[in-house]
């Protein structure tokens, strides 16, 4: 059995190898292309552009992990089927789950290396990609946001705050209105021309300001004006910095932290928690496909590998397109954020399983 697992190990991890660096070659090449005027135009140095392809490399491997695992599975148990190997294996006694095990196996390693390099590598490397983009290349896209327009924020249960425009570097804001409920009902607004944050007091200060209040005798509101005032709020500057941010290139953790804030403010998470469950849903596809790959070899009628592979593509992507569908459904609420993510997988999944109970008839 040890003889029977090398051969299949040593079989399929040369040509992962082998098809992972070509999907990366085609990557590298195509990406150059479109880019090479814009390293010209910016007059990025030979080693400024290796270091931007490096800190590329790790993302490009994760994108390639499934496809290039599925191919990988296809050719090698189709060369085995090719070579009248696999029936002197199943003549001998020894059943397809026992040749698959060492595929199934790897596929969970393969689903552990790519939760662990999203995270820890792919992640931070493009950070720097980005500075690179931001500063050598001076890509719009990539510049750090500064001003932020139409906010709102749940300061508290009954506190719910506007405003229109937010300079991130001064801590000033512009057109501010802080509204004040008990029971859902308008008890007291506040609007101001301008805002800003007092570091010495530690609050903000708004100016030429009109604030209403209900008289709670007759139902009506009385107001008054002023020139310059202090509020209250649990709201503080870092609270806007962080809408600066790109969730969609946080780590795990610091998207829960961003996840947190954003409903502390009142705001919709929905878009972000289809991210934060998608950083779990992809990693795993790692193991489908190797599960779904076997019976498209064993299963297949005769002994053209080539159809195998051009079958696997397609359904590589036809995942894809699922999985960005998903995520269509699950930004605009249609489905659950953990379901729109997991719905690929699931039935993936469902149709690799039924298909790998068949190989064995």
């Amino acid at each position: 059995m040890k003889v029977l697992d090398k051969l299949v190990l040593k079989n399929f991890f040369y040509l992962f190898l082998l098809v992972i660096a070509t999907f990366i070659s085609i990557f590298l090449i195509v990406d150059v292309i479109e880019k090479i005027d814009i390293f010209i135009k910016n007059r990025l140095t030979i080693d400024q552009a290796v270091m931007y392809y490096l800190y590329q490399l790790p993302f490009f491997v994760n994108i390639a992990l499934p496809m290039s695992l599925l191919i990988a599975t296809v050719f090698t148990l189709g060369f085995l089927k090719k070579n009248n190997e696999l029936a002197a294996i199943k003549s001998s006694g020894i059943s397809m789950y026992r040749v698959s095990a060492p595929l199934l196996i790897a596929g969970v390693l393969f689903t552990l290396f790519s939760f662990v390099i999203e995270d820890y590598l792919v992640i931070p490397a493009n950070r720097k990609r980005i500075e690179i983009e931001r500063d050598q290349l001076k890509r719009r896209k990539y510049r750090k946001k500064t001003t932020l327009e139409n906010l709102s924020f749940q300061d508290s249960q009954n506190c719910n705050v506007f405003i229109r425009w937010y300079s991130v570097k001064m801590n000033y804001g512009k057109d501010i209105s802080i509204q004040y409920f008990n029971d859902n009902v308008l008890i007291k607004r506040v609007d101001a021309k301008t805002v800003k944050w007092d570091e010495k007091e530690g609050t903000w200060r708004i100016k030429n300001y009109i604030l209403r209040e209900l008289d709670p005798e007759d139902g009506q509101f009385f107001a008054r004006s002023g020139i310059d005032s202090t509020v209250n709020l649990r709201l503080k500057p870092e609270d806007m910095t962080f809408l600066t941010l790109n969730p969609e290139g946080m780590r795990i953790k610091e998207l829960r932290i961003f996840i947190k804030r954003i409903v502390s403010t009142g705001n919709d998470p929905a878009r972000w928690l289809v991210n934060l469950h998608y950083k779990f849903a992809f990693p795993f596809t790692c193991f489908i496909v190797i599960l779904i790959g076997i019976p498209i070899s064993v299963l297949r009628p005769g002994k053209d590998i080539a159809f195998g592979a051009g079958f696997s593509l397609l359904l590589i992507f036809i995942y894809y397109g699922l999985i960005k569908f998903g995520q269509s459904l699950g930004y605009h609420q249609i489905l659950p954020p953990a379901l729109s993510v997991w719905i690929a997988n699931c039935l993936y999944f469902v149709t690799g399983g039924y298909l790998f109970y068949r190989i064995r008839q």
